[in-house]
């Protein structure tokens, strides 16, 4: 599926009935944005945001990503329930096939880069071309990125015992000071070196995340020294190495977040319930909610270490909270 879904020809009255559709399942929130030749956008508000825009020409438009379950599944029903049309779902593109001039592999991959709480999680894989058939036996499926916290526990378990794991994390004040992709490129550059040490005949695929100058220089001299280089955009799909690589980031993600939500609890002033940070992700009803209950509770308090103040939905309570008394709370 792409991460614009589009449907022509939608009635007021049949949109009125797709928000009522929507709303009965989901929590929603309105926008406030005016464009022009648009009618209304709302968020659904879920682990993976969704977003869905209602134009005057009778255009229907969701967003998200494509990897989004959930998206995809609420498009799918919708699309049958109130006879919208077709549906893009592209077919299943097979795992890229790899030379077999290699003795090692090394996959790359991050989890976290793009949340509101917690560190990002850097992780290469190196394994050796022999355990490649068994390590794919233990996925067993293509889209990861559909894999439940369980999933990804049980399977990095599975996997641990026949490959190697070099992990880096930043935490969030690294995040705030620095540059995304050159934290990438660097984190990187200082895994593959140690997951490379003493090897030959290596294959190492990274996501193209829109390497920097440091980065392209690195794996240019890796190819100068006869290692086959891979650099695509979605490795973690189509690379088993990458794949692996996704699980144990991810994993070490799921742990953090879980930490956090332990340790970090408070209760809001106003309802006097006891909230968590939740997943971390700008449109998770419970980040949202701990960040307004935080600074209702603590006005004149720095924000929590775990929190990316640089953020744009975080700067953008700052401000909320900043221009209105507190009374108004």
């Amino acid at each position: 599926m792409d991460s614009n879904q589009t449907f022509r020809s939608i009635s007021l009255e049949k949109y009125e009935g797709i928000k009522n559709f929507i709303t009965s399942k989901y929590r929603i929130t309105l926008s406030r944005e005016k464009k022009p030749g648009l009618i209304e956008s709302f968020d659904i508000l879920y682990e993976e945001g969704i977003k869905v825009h209602y134009y005057k020409t009778g255009t229907l438009l969701f967003q998200s990503s494509p990897s989004n379950k959930t998206f995809r599944s609420l498009i799918e029903e919708t699309a049958n329930k109130f006879s919208l049309g077709e549906v893009n779902i592209p077919k299943k593109i097979p795992q890229a096939k790899l030379s077999s001039d290699f003795d090692f592999l090394i996959g790359c991959d991050e989890a976290g880069a793009g949340e509101t709480f917690g560190s990002m999680f850097l992780v290469c894989s190196s394994f050796s071309k022999e355990n490649l058939h068994t390590i794919q036996s233990f996925i067993d499926r293509k889209d990861i990125k559909e894999f439940s916290e369980y999933e990804i526990t049980e399977r990095f378990n599975k996997i641990k015992g026949h490959c190697m794991f070099y992990q880096k994390r930043y935490e969030a004040h690294q995040i705030d000071e620095g540059n995304k992709n050159t934290l990438l490129d660097r984190g990187y550059i200082e895994l593959i070196k140690s997951a490379t040490n003493g090897k030959q005949n290596l294959c190492v695929i990274i996501d193209d995340y829109g390497i920097k100058r440091e980065m392209r220089l690195f794996l240019d001299q890796l190819k100068q020294n006869k290692h086959e280089v891979i650099v695509e955009t979605k490795a973690d799909e189509n690379y088993t190495a990458c794949q692996i690589a996704s699980i144990a980031a991810r994993k070490a993600r799921y742990d953090e977040i879980k930490y956090l939500n332990k340790q970090h609890s408070i209760q809001d002033p106003i309802s006097g319930k006891m909230l968590s940070p939740g997943s971390g992700n700008a449109s998770n009803p419970n980040t949202r909610d701990y960040l307004e209950a935080y600074r209702r509770r603590y006005p004149n308090n720095e924000l929590p270490s775990f929190v990316r103040k640089k953020w744009s939905n975080v700067r953008d309570l700052e401000r909320k909270f900043s221009s209105r008394s507190l009374d108004e709370f």
